[in-house]
């Protein structure tokens, strides 16, 4: 059991890891607090991650994260096969979880490049920093291209830039060219 100064947030890392290791749910931390992780000076109070599902297993995913948490949204599984993100918090840590379900080709290499880190006084697997630089480049929002930006100063000579810029210029091909001229704007 985890000692009472692990915080909420660390506590609810711990239960994510625990449910996905034992439901055999590969998955990764993406979101704020994988940006700090990997060196944004940004404070979260949620947790986002991505899980390795298909369509047609959704109610696996949903299963095993509503045995811990309990759903946001009216009709929780029905918004999950049609949004594929299940907003979830812990009934008494209060700590909202969204969990994605990673379908795209990215989100199953961003999976497969992820590895077990760190946070605080927990372990958990997070996204790699030139993943998190794509998911935060394509969501697009203000916070996130400021976390790019955090994030590209603390490890700009251990990114690997080819991966980076390979990876953007597919976002380029379905109508995303936003992605490699934000990437490149920030690289130089």
């Amino acid at each position: 059991m985890l000692d009472k100064h692990v915080t909420p947030i660390e506590q609810v890392i711990a239960l994510v890891d625990e449910i996905c290791t034992a439901n055999k749910l590969g998955y990764a931390v993406i979101g704020g607090i994988a940006a700090t992780v990997h060196g944004s000076a940004r404070t979260t109070i949620d947790v986002d991650l991505i899980v390795q599902t298909d369509i047609s297993t959704l109610d696996v995913v949903y299963r095993a994260f509503t045995s811990e948490f309990v759903p946001v949204k009216q009709n929780p599984l029905e918004f999950f096969n049609q949004y594929f993100v299940l907003p979830v918090i812990h009934n008494t840590m209060k700590v909202k979880v969204d969990v994605s379900a990673a379908l795209s080709g990215f989100e199953h290499t961003a999976l497969k490049r992820a590895k077990r880190l760190p946070f605080g006084s927990v372990s958990a697997v997070f996204c790699s920093p030139e993943d998190l630089i794509l998911f935060k480049l394509v969501a697009n929002r203000e916070r996130d291209l400021v976390d790019v930006k955090d994030i590209i100063a603390r490890n700009k000579h251990l990114l690997d830039q080819s991966y980076l810029r390979t990876t953007a210029k597919q976002f380029a091909e379905v109508e995303r060219s936003d992605v490699l001229d934000n990437l490149e704007r920030f690289l130089r």
